[in-house]
């Protein structure tokens, strides 16, 4: 055996999500996904727990939120990140972040298709963490991850770099490497107490992170389609790219339109500044990167709910976003529009959509839902704040968007651990979580017939 198969094996097993899962990876892979953030949420948890990570005492459940904010990509913190933690406090969160946008299933993956050149235990699980259309070799998109990923990231390092570094900021190299992969990874943390708020009439810096942002939400599908497209010129760009890119482009638009509209959008800015606040926070909440250029506390009902609605919509497959994805959209829709008599058959762009897809659109969207009710009662009945407040911090978490109305850091304990399962349920998803929940409960069911049958 090579020494690249002895390597290969250690990665395998050593692997979190494969030493707590013990062996059931193939048969339920939801389940090995689960497993596997939360311990990386655990091990970022004790890390920042550490004395050298905080500036100072940081109570457990802050820290708790903290790691798994960082994970899920969310960016909702209950305490001001620059000023908590210490260089060594950001540089766990800032691993985590990564770890969280790539996918940790995705970085295992690639480092074993390049020692051994084989797949092993990763293809099930990797098959189910990864959304691709058929024909697109699992290989190539895992490729196309890591490096898109670098390339990006290290563009927007240099870009956001030279634009800080002309604006006087000081530690310009450290905060353009922690916000270039912040907004790649669509994770909304900011080296900045304020965000990106001082920064909102700086044209270079919205211009970076809404690009970065938009290449992680849009996603590695439409990234690896333009790849083959520039390669071969016959080669034609799949029907999931072209949703994509569809959907991304007119809740761009409308979000945009709707809310430089908004009485309460920067009353006494010109009409500019108006449009880009717009357009960087309709960018924020669809790719869910969560960055904020205005003081959202001061937002009314309206436009509350356009960007709880933005939120709840979010990014697409295969992305670093979340949110229930622009093709489940585009698929409901089509169903829609065929209930209503419109079309005889589900499709969308002339192409029909098969039922299992629609299928499982409706169970997301449903799934989301009811996610989104279950936390806002809980919110409601822990926390003295609005409603529109509640529904709009509930829907950021499970989308792991990170906009606030500003209630996070006053929420109380139930509040955060509620929270926190909503971030943490969004980024494993939905139907993944319900999938291994339900797959445990039929665990347990056989485990009990079994034992019924040997005592009969």
């Amino acid at each position: 055996m090579k020494i690249t198969d002895y390597i290969g094996k250690v990665l395998i097993w050593t692997n979190p999500m494969k030493l707590l899962t013990l062996g059931h990876d193939s048969d339920m892979p939801e389940r090995s996904i689960l497993v596997g953030y939360m311990t990386y949420m655990i091990l970022g948890f004790a890390l920042l727990m550490l004395p050298w990570s905080q500036t100072r005492e940081i109570g457990w459940v802050d820290n708790l939120f903290t790691s798994v904010s960082a994970v899920s990509t969310t960016g909702l913190a209950t305490l001001d990140i620059p000023t908590s933690y210490t260089i060594l406090g950001q540089c766990v969160i800032l691993l985590l972040i990564q770890i969280g946008g790539i996918g940790y299933m995705t970085m295992s993956s690639y480092i074993i298709f390049r020692i051994t050149h084989h797949a092993g235990y990763t293809q099930p699980v990797m098959g189910t963490s990864i959304s691709r259309p058929q024909g697109m070799r699992l290989r190539d998109l895992v490729n196309n991850i890591v490096h898109f990923t670098l390339i990006f990231e290290l563009l927007g390092f240099i870009s956001l770099f030279l634009s800080l570094n002309h604006y006087g900021i000081s530690v310009p190299g450290w905060r353009a490497l922690f916000l270039s992969i912040s907004s790649f990874c669509t994770a909304g943390f900011s080296p900045f107490s304020d965000s990106l708020c001082s920064l909102d009439d700086n044209l270079a810096v919205n211009i970076t992170v809404a690009v970065l942002s938009y290449a992680g939400a849009m996603g590695f599908i439409v990234m690896t389609d333009l790849t083959y497209k520039l390669r071969r010129r016959d080669y034609s760009v799949t029907f999931t790219t072209k949703v994509i890119v569809i959907v991304t482009s007119i809740m761009t638009a409308a979000g945009t339109i709707i809310l430089a509209l908004s009485p309460v959008m920067e009353t006494g800015a010109g009409f500019g500044q108006r449009i880009l606040h717009s357009f960087f926070q309709t960018m924020s909440a669809m790719t869910t990167v969560g960055f904020n250029t205005v003081d959202l506390s001061l937002l009314k009902v309206g436009p509350i709910l356009v960007f709880s609605l933005i939120m709840f919509i979010g990014a697409s497959p295969s992305g670093t976003g979340g949110g229930v994805k622009s093709t489940s959209v585009s698929a409901v829709w089509g169903f829609i529009m065929s209930r209503l008599g419109i079309r005889k058959r589900v499709s969308f762009l002339g192409k029909e959509i098969p039922h299992y897809r629609v299928e499982s659109a409706l169970t997301n969207i449903i799934a989301y839902g009811a996610m989104i009710f279950i936390g806002c009662t809980v919110l409601s009945y822990s926390e003295p704040f609005a409603l529109s407040q509640i529904v709009f911090e509930a829907t950021s978490a499970i989308g792991t968007v990170g906009l606030s109305t500003g209630i996070t850091p006053e929420l109380s304990v139930t509040g955060k651990i509620a929270i926190i399962v909503l971030m943490y349920v969004g980024r494993v998803g939905v139907i993944t979580f319900g999938t291994a929940f339900i797959g445990r409960l039929k665990d347990k069911k056989n485990v009990y017939r079994d034992k019924a049958d040997l005592v009969a």
